[in-house]
């Protein structure tokens, strides 16, 4: 399966959005970041505007940039090749295709993973997979507000990002959300995946918090 780097699992990311201010790292210059705007982002590609200083005049045409941040559940790392560059003094506009993206999980207010209370289902689409490869159904076995941890019959690999949907106990509302697997073992001839969210609608992400909670509160009651 081809990973092909794409913005497409972080575009709900508010630091992604028009107007949303990022640290950009630029490959060879001044150790401290330059603070950029975003101007548009798409799966493909992102552009993004500073205002020049004496300390960043240099061409950055066919270099390579980084742009990095934290969430609860990981540090999120996109590193981005300028493929056009414009200047309207003082403000340059840099046009970026991304060629590698990371996520890397962090501990800090890690909350651990616990089983519904009830089985749950989720259907799943492979992002980029083959056609033959790209739909399966998973199990939800456990959950926490940043991570799932899931069992399937499908083929899936560590890295891949996966496409989901699935209802909470009395809740009407299906929940959808964008995740990265990021650990993969075997148990049973079952393939146990662990992924942590990249992108799910606030709203969405508030059901599942409060049903951790319930579920959280009852078990240490």
């Amino acid at each position: 399966m081809i990973d092909i780097p794409s913005l497409n699992p972080f575009l709900g990311d508010k630091r992604l959005q028009r107007g949303a201010a990022l640290p950009l790292i630029i490959s060879k210059q001044v150790k401290t970041p330059v603070q950029v705007l975003v101007e548009h982002a798409k799966g493909n590609y992102l552009v993004v505007s500073y205002e020049m200083k004496p300390e960043t005049k240099a061409e950055l045409l066919g270099s390579t940039v980084r742009i990095r941040w934290e969430t609860d559940a990981a540090v999120n790392t996109i590193d981005l090749e300028v493929v056009s560059e414009q200047t309207l003094w003082p403000i340059k506009l840099l046009g970026m295709i991304p060629i590698g993206v990371g996520v890397e999980i962090t501990q800090k207010r890690k909350q651990d993973p616990i089983s519904p209370d009830l089985g749950i289902a989720v259907p799943y689409k492979v992002m980029g997979a083959r056609p033959i490869e790209e739909k399966g159904e998973a199990v939800l076995l456990k959950f926490s507000p940043t991570r799932l941890v899931l069992g399937t019959d499908g083929y899936v690999s560590k890295g891949d990002f996966l496409h989901l949907s699935f209802k909470i106990p009395k809740q009407a509302q299906e929940i959808v959300m964008m995740a990265k697997i990021v650990e993969k073992t075997f148990q049973d001839k079952q393939t146990i995946i662990e992924l942590i969210f990249t992108d799910i609608n606030e709203k969405h992400h508030e059901i599942i918090k409060d049903y951790y909670k319930k579920l959280s509160t009852t078990a240490s009651s």
